[in-house]
């Protein structure tokens, strides 16, 4: 036993040895021959705690393949463990294919029956998910009318829900556009919630296209009725409009502006006005209050009426606050309209805002260095578009129903008693400076353009009202249209053209021909315009082209038959060849009322 006893001292010398030189057992890596060998119910000598083995069993554990993949990887295995998780897999693998644009017709609609099959009964509850929202947006999309309106059916009842949803919003949209039979219940059940769901991110959009594109009048005003106060919102359905309420029952005026006063109030606070039903709830506020309500309003537009103008009663609001609004309510206006004129300019509703601008401001000048010169500078964009050109042309020719819209026309001249209350400048007076501000540049403009402009429909007519309008020296742009009189007929000729020859005619009959009564608002042709009718007549007997020109039937030179200035000389060189003229009349009626007016 004492060898025994001895060996295992060694041993333990042996052991204390090592500790006493400072190198740890663990240091060393086992043995793989010591790693098989070893017992389940040993120590576990193996298990390291420094940084670099555990960096090794991490890197063990690090999954295969790119981030990407990785990524696809999780969600696929969260998608299994969630509810549904084997119908959202296989949704996704019909949609890759159900989405696809070069899909042939006959494969849609078999992928479509295996979606609907698939996603049948349980669409209600996989909506509100990104990945299965784009999912039921598709089957709305692709789907036939049976399909669609068992997605719609399978909705019902969660509009509220769907519309304050950042995902499910969109197949609200989706079925407002692709399935008529599901609006009137859409805007059904969003009315009487309007209010609260117009300050929500997300469900503001879905009341706007609601309100803005699907729903007619009964259904527009359901959606309104409740910013007007609970009595409104529970009239019947006859009722289309605040004003028909206030035709039966007038007495309840104060009521309703109270309403919309409360209203409007956390709108404007938060600025929340860009919202169609929003526009009509201001709209009736600055119509039908007054005093210091009116001017409260106008007041908190200073600002946010240039986010409203791209709507019909948005335009309307705007055009109010301008002729209800103090100077300083106008100049604030007219300071937030800069920046956008462009955008103004070229909206079917904002130019009409602009043009009101122009309509009662008093402080032209403001109006000259700001809305004016920036329109002049975009004349090039303005004048060719059919809105844009109306804001440059008011300036010359006033209310002329030619540029001016019913609707605009309209809101101006019914508020003609409001304007000559609250502006001090006469209308004529004002009319003056803003042509005299704006006619330069357009006829620097038509100088540069005029030869061409003139056979464009609508540029032409910004060269005819310049010239005859324009309170400015414009000779140079007038003989850059006289040029082409003197060239050979033939059928692109300016006074054959039938849009150009309407130029050289309205500047031969400017101050002649008798005003339309539509027409009684527009302002008169200027007095120091150049003898158009006698260049006309010179041109055309200079260059022997005036014969030529009648018989083929020219417009404009039945024009200087009919201007007293030209008449008896026109008359004079035609008067030789009527036997030809008459040849020319039988299937031509211009040519036949020249003959008539030379006889």
């Amino acid at each position: 036993m004492g060898p025994v006893r001895a060996k295992s001292s060694d041993s333990k010398g042996k052991k204390s040895s090592s500790k006493g030189s400072g190198k740890k057992s663990f240091d060393k890596k086992p043995s793989s021959k010591a790693t098989k060998t070893s017992k389940p119910y040993a120590k576990p000598t193996t298990k390291v705690t420094t940084a670099e083995a555990k960096k090794a069993e991490a890197k063990k554990a690090e999954p295969v393949g790119s981030r990407a993949q990785q990524q696809k990887k999780q969600r696929s295995d969260r998608q299994q463990q969630s509810s549904g998780g084997d119908l959202k897999i296989e949704a996704r693998k019909l949609w890759e294919q159900l989405r696809r644009g070069d899909l042939d017709a006959d494969v849609r609609r078999t992928h479509m029956a295996a979606m609907m099959e698939l996603i049948g009964g349980r669409i209600k509850e996989i909506t509100l998910k990104h990945d299965m929202s784009r999912v039921v947006q598709t089957c709305i999309k692709h789907g036939s009318a049976e399909q669609r309106a068992v997605i719609s059916g399978e909705l019902a009842g969660a509009e509220i829900e769907l519309a304050k949803s950042m995902y499910g919003r969109h197949i609200l949209l989706r079925l407002l556009k692709h399935c008529p039979a599901a609006r009137a219940r859409i805007i059904a059940a969003l009315s009487g919630h309007v209010r609260r769901l117009v300050r929500h991110k997300d469900a503001a959009a879905v009341v706007d296209e609601c309100y803005s594109v699907y729903a007619n009048a009964a259904q527009r005003w359901a959606l309104a009725a409740e910013f007007y106060g609970g009595e409104c919102a529970v009239m019947g359905a006859h009722v289309t409009s605040v004003d028909a309420i206030l035709a039966e029952s007038p007495q309840r005026r104060a009521g309703v502006v109270a309403a919309l006063k409360a209203s409007a109030a956390p709108l404007l606070e938060k600025g929340t006005v860009q919202h169609g039903v929003v526009h009509r709830v201001l709209l009736d506020l600055v119509r039908l209050s007054d005093g210091a309500d009116r001017r409260a309003a106008i007041e908190a537009l200073h600002t946010l009426a240039v986010e409203m103008v791209h709507t019909r009663d948005g335009a309307h609001c705007a055009m109010l606050c301008l002729l209800h609004g103090s100077p300083k309510d106008r100049k604030a206006l007219v300071r937030s309209f800069r920046p956008f004129v462009r955008k103004m300019a070229l909206d079917e509703h904002a130019h009409a805002v602009l043009i009101g601008a122009l309509d009662c401001v008093d402080d032209t000048v403001l109006v000259a260095k700001t809305l004016l010169a920036d329109a002049a500078a975009l004349a090039d964009d303005l004048l060719p578009d059919t809105h844009g050109r109306r804001v440059l042309l008011y300036a010359l020719a006033g209310r002329s129903p030619h540029y001016v819209g019913q609707d605009a026309l309209a809101v101006l001249r019914a508020g003609d008693a409001v304007r000559a209350a609250t502006s001090k400048k006469d209308p004529a007076t004002r009319r003056r400076e803003l042509a005299a501000a704006a006619g330069p540049p357009l006829v620097a403009w038509a100088e540069r353009h005029a030869a061409a402009a003139v056979f464009e429909p609508l540029p032409s007519q910004a060269v005819a009202e310049t010239l005859v309008r324009a309170p400015c020296d414009k000779r140079r742009a007038w003989d850059a249209v006289l040029g082409l009189v003197s060239h050979d007929i033939s059928p692109g000729h300016v006074l054959l053209h039938p849009v150009a020859n309407r130029v050289v005619a309205t500047c031969i009959l400017a101050g002649h021909a008798p005003v339309r009564a539509a027409a009684a608002d527009a302002a008169p042709p200027f007095e120091g315009n150049p003898p158009f009718a006698a260049d006309v007549l010179a041109a055309l007997a200079e260059s022997g082209q005036l014969l030529p020109a009648a018989a083929a039937g020219a417009f404009p030179v039945r024009a200087l038959l009919e201007v007293p200035a030209t008449a008896d000389r026109t008359r004079e060189l035609l008067a030789p060849h009527v036997a030809a003229l008459e040849a020319k009349a039988a299937g031509n009626a211009t040519v036949a009322a020249i003959v008539a007016l030379l006889k």
